[in-house]
């Protein structure tokens, strides 16, 4: 019956690219056309294995780049993993899902993600992923928390539950072109864990894993500072699943 109604689907409704609306094969299950495909800088080895930056300087024993070497083994954020570069179609993509509205991106989006080669190894023992919260008159303006719509779309495909264990309680002036530090400044005391999550994030294993989503990556404040408020309520080992790394 599924298969019926989809090839209905597909007669009145031909599948386009998700992206630049080109007709699609529908055999495929893809989303978007390949030339929008081959405009995807996805993460392939070798990528540092602290942020999933590729075209850098790896140190030979480590696989860390540079910044990664230098940040400290207490740091609250573990690891980011990237499913694609901040270059080509990928800034587009992102764009056009945050402030176009085009919430149906957030298909395509996952799919990078996922894309990423450590993620199917990391997912059987992420425990939640807890989205990068939203301030409520930001979200009121856009109409819709990206990050969530990632969440719960890599919810969906994997079975993990979402946790929205953070809150945003500062509003906060938009962080283009600032540095570290002054993201830091920018975004202090923006955070706050639900203590409602408390006893969930208290009672698991070290090996188990807390995943923050978030759309893009620039400097890692905001994962950073998320992680500390994450850390405060109880929660071990985190992570970050973005879409891109700048």
């Amino acid at each position: 019956m599924s298969e019926t109604w989809e090839a209905l689907s597909h007669l009145f409704f031909p599948p386009v690219c998700y992206y630049c609306k080109a007709p699609l094969d529908s055999r495929g299950g893809r989303k978007l056309c390949p030339r929008c495909r081959e405009l995807l800088k996805l993460v392939e080895p070798p990528y540092c294995l602290g942020c999933s930056k590729t075209n850098v300087i790896l140190d030979e024993e480590t696989l860390l780049c540079a910044d990664c070497q230098l940040r400290s083994k207490r740091a609250p954020l573990s690891r980011i993993i990237a499913g694609a570069a901040y270059e080509d179609l990928v800034p587009h993509l992102i764009s056009k899902f945050k402030y176009g509205r085009c919430r149906y991106l957030a298909d395509p989006l996952t799919d990078i993600i996922m894309a990423h080669p450590e993620f199917s190894v990391l997912a059987p023992h992420i425990a939640c992923l807890v989205p990068v919260p939203m301030h409520w008159t930001k979200r009121l303006i856009r109409g819709f928390n990206q990050s969530e719509d990632l969440a719960y779309e890599l919810s969906r495909r994997t079975g993990i539950p979402v946790a929205k264990a953070l809150k945003r309680v500062r509003y906060h002036s938009s962080q283009a072109g600032l540095k570290r530090e002054a993201r830091m400044r920018n975004l202090g005391g923006a955070f706050q864990f639900e203590d409602s999550y408390a006893k969930r994030f208290q009672n698991l294993p070290k090996n188990r894993l807390t995943a923050l989503i978030d759309d893009v990556c620039t400097t890692g404040t905001t994962a950073e500072l998320c992680a500390r408020a994450l850390k405060r309520g109880g929660a071990k080992n985190i992570i970050l699943l973005t879409v891109a790394k700048t």
